[in-house]
């Protein structure tokens, strides 16, 4: 069977057209040149044209041609692309030879003495996947050389759209595979498949001259077309959002492994000192000036030059900072999901497709993030991943803030050490708060209420609490306990400053309470406290109200990031974290199908329980007068949220918000999403993992050349601690660390230190809660450890028991 016998008539016709019979050229394109010569003139690589800093070349063009181009046939929300028939395009083509076999029983259908021979069969089966491999390679050159000369300057949505074509190629993913065959071959038999198998680590090396491309030409991109890809991602189908999604993180490592190869030397003025610094004008170069500037130069070679210090060699890479573009608007697009939320039966809705943790890069937390945050408050202009903050983990950006906190913290007593100095009078290096238990929060208040009206600083520095009558020097334990009981007693039902849902087990602001607004902004110093200090609360506030907080917050001093601020729009969504079951009515409300004004007769007023009495407050003006029917009913709704967690609690959230952020007005906490503040001030509230919290035990006491992990006691201990109910789990961590919630970055990174202080002499297990040292007695018996350590648990309060 000839090749030619297949070939539809359609083909045959545009054979005389093609573009290879166009006479050749003496003068080759520029993208028809040597990738060498290009390299020479920094013109490929590294020039400003893929970063945005090109010239606009309009070619020369026909202007009617141009004028009809400008007609956009792409929409806000979709592209036009059918990615259905995409994908099942770049199969058909990557696996061109997958379909040889059926034409072969086709053949023999139509004439059974063709049949080959087995091992003819094999050696066409390695022509055809040698051809299909070849065709792959056309795939790619063809693109790299359109995107080398896309032709015009990408300012329209519609220019852009041939690019999303490119990203979802699976040949540019890491470890793609195609059609192997059916045979074993020895030499070439395994074709394209097998090199891509072979090359799968380095794929985005192979094909990084494509890639590097899409992403400077998306990323810089026109304002308007970054709106657009923002929806366009949003739409994409799952499979191919994550794929897109770890295709820019996968090149992101790559090129963070190639940057760390490379060694960037401190820059030395060579020529300083030797040349005189003369001013321009001719009128002021005398020869006195002269005189003047030759002695200047001669000290000046007596002083040390000084040395510009060592800078990331991934600042000034163009490709990640593309790359963190893209990237950005994939994050963007990752938090638009209307189209893929589905009601959960509690009222609530699905999150985002994808975690924000999903877009952590491991390999980001290898960098000296310390520096990174410098060089993003410096606003040098250079790439630093703090701009990105999606790629730095929870853990990263922990450390961060401690060293932020930690830096204000000893500029803070610094200042104090040389203001006692030069004073001659006794300045604290750190905030003390001495506390009566049986009145803590009557005293805190008081203390902290003292600072704040103070109008200094002395907030910032670091926090040290003694409890009155108690001997215990605070080396962080106390503050834990502090807090703890603290907010333990302001968010308190009875205290009246919060109120409670029994279905979500939340609390927030109550808009009917009698107390002051100092009070809610001493509660707002209190929650910035424990984030400056680095301790976790248990604070039942709702998700949204972190979204809230974040969204009120004020200007950045430095850079800002390029995660937008999140926004408040207070959804169904948002209620139904706080109060599920009313978030169920007003669903049901809108989902009516009947007449809504005469079956419910509702207006616009909102019925609020105040203290055994009814009020009606109006939810626009007019309300009153105002009938909810078919057609108004999701405004009806969009007001009824709004006044509950917004309008209505704005006396008390005002300074809540403002004595937060007193504490808490540097810029690492803006590289926090609001998902990460809830788990950074809450902790985690997961079940507690006994199993990684003994993985990470640390045991001291113990006599030389004794496993201590098979001493009966510490058996004994960790069979107690697994077996103890969760509340009673929740104790027991208590005592030892103060706190009764395993920190953000999980139960490994809480170190639990079992000391053997000796044999059993009656004595109750202690704690050190500062340093979370465990101390016990080697007991007899496992009843008898059981017994001391539960009523140590049980009955101990601060440095005694009660």
């Amino acid at each position: 069977m000839s090749a030619s016998s297949k070939i539809p008539s359609e083909t045959v016709k545009r054979r005389p057209v093609e573009y290879r019979a166009e006479p050749v050229r003496d003068d080759a394109p520029i993208s028809e040149l040597d990738a060498k010569l290009l390299l020479l003139g920094d013109f490929a690589e590294n020039g400003t044209w893929w970063t945005g800093g090109q010239e606009e070349v309009r070619p020369s063009r026909n202007p009617s041609r141009r004028k009809d181009d400008a007609h956009s046939f792409v929409t806000s929300k979709s592209p036009r692309i059918d990615w259905g028939r995409v994908m099942e395009w770049y199969h058909t083509v990557i696996n061109a030879a997958e379909t040889w076999p059926e034409v072969y029983a086709e053949m023999l259908q139509l004439d059974p003495s063709q049949r080959l021979s087995d091992s003819r069969l094999q050696q066409f089966e390695t022509l055809v996947i040698a051809a299909q491999e070849h065709i792959q390679k056309v795939l790619l050159k063809c693109m790299e050389m359109l995107l080398k000369r896309p032709g015009r300057v990408l300012a329209e949505p519609q220019d852009v759209r041939f690019l999303l074509l490119m990203l979802v190629n699976p040949l540019l993913i890491s470890g793609s595979k195609s059609y192997t065959g059916q045979y074993h071959h020895s030499n070439r038999g395994k074709g394209a498949a097998t090199d891509l198998d072979s090359q799968s680590r380095s794929s985005f090396g192979r094909h990084s001259g494509i890639i590097k491309r899409i992403f400077g030409l998306l990323a810089n991109s026109s304002e308007q077309c970054h709106h657009h890809l923002i929806t366009w991602f949003s739409r994409l189908p799952e499979h191919l959002f994550l794929q897109t999604k770890d295709l820019i993180s996968g090149f992101v490592t790559y090129r963070l492994n190639r940057q760390s190869e490379k060694k960037l030397e401190p820059q030395v003025d060579m020529t300083g000192g030797l040349i005189p610094q003369m001013s321009n004008s001719r009128s002021g170069n005398t020869p006195a000036t002269l005189h003047a500037a030759l002695e200047a130069s001669k000290s000046s070679k007596k002083q040390k030059q000084p040395v510009e210090p060592k800078r990331a060699a991934y600042t000034d890479d163009w490709q990640i900072k593309a790359a963190a573009r893209v990237m950005a608007l994939i994050f963007a697009a990752n938090s638009l999901t209307h189209v893929r939320r589905k009601d959960r039966p509690d009222g609530r809705s699905h999150g985002h497709l994808l975690a924000t943790s999903d877009f952590y890069n491991s390999l980001v937390d290898c960098l000296d993030f310390k520096a990174d945050f410098e060089l993003w408050e410096s606003r040098r202009g250079r790439f630093a991943f703090c701009q990105y903050p999606f790629f730095l983990s929870i853990w990263a950006k922990i450390q961060i803030l401690e060293f932020d906190a930690k830096r204000q913290m000893a500029g803070k007593a610094r200042e104090a050490f040389f203001d006692s100095i030069l004073s001659h009078r006794n300045y604290a290096q750190y905030l003390v708060l001495h506390v009566r238990r049986d009145c803590l929060v009557e005293d805190s208040l008081k203390k902290v209420s003292e600072v704040v009206g103070s109008g200094s600083e002395e907030i910032k520095k670091g926090l040290r609490i003694e409890f009155q009558g108690e001997e215990g020097v605070d080396g962080g334990g106390l503050r834990k306990e502090w807090f703890l009981l603290l907010v333990r007693e302001v968010f308190n039902p009875d205290h009246g400053l919060f109120v409670y849902d029994e279905d979500s087990r939340f609390c927030y602001f109550n808009s009917n309470t009698f107390e002051t607004s100092d009070q809610y902004f001493l509660v707002g110093v209190v929650l910035g406290l424990a984030i400056y200090n680095s301790t976790i609360l248990d604070v039942a506030l709702p998700p949204f109200a972190f979204r809230k907080l974040l969204a009120s917050a004020p200007p950045l001093a430095g850079g800002a990031p390029a995660h937008s601020r999140p926004t408040m729009n207070y959804t169904l969504d948002d209620l139904a974290e706080f109060r599920p079951a009313l978030a169920r009515g007003l669903r049901q409300l809108l989902d009516f199908e009947g007449d809504v004004q005469s079956t419910f007769c509702l207006d616009f007023v909102i019925d609020i329980e105040k203290y055994g009495t009814r009020v009606r407050a109006p939810l626009c003006p007019g309300g009153d007068t105002k009938m909810v029917t078919n057609a108004n009913r999701r405004e009806y709704v969009d007001l009824y949220v709004r006044y509950l967690l917004d309008t209505s609690v704005s006396r008390q959230f005002e300074p809540f918000k403002r004595g937060f952020f007193t504490v808490c007005a540097g810029n690492a906490l803006t590289l926090f999403r609001p998902e990460e503040i809830e788990l950074l001030i809450r902790g985690s509230d997961e079940p507690l993992d006994i199993t990684s919290l003994r993985g990470v035990a640390v045991y001291t006491g113990w006599s030389k050349g004794v496993n201590p992990e098979r001493e009966p006691t510490v058996q004994w201990f960790w069979d107690t601690f697994q077996r103890a109910s969760p509340s009673g789990q929740r104790r027991l961590l208590s005592f030892i660390t103060g706190s009764d919630r395993i920190p953000a970055m999980g139960a490994a990174s809480l170190v639990i230190r079992i000391n053997l202080v000796g044999d059993d002499e009656g004595r109750f297990p202690s704690a050190r809660t500062c340093f979370n040292v465990l101390s016990l007695y080697r007991c007899a018996s496992r009843a008898r450890l059981e017994e001391l350590l539960w009523r140590a648990v049980n009955e101990s309060e601060g440095f005694g028991l009660k």
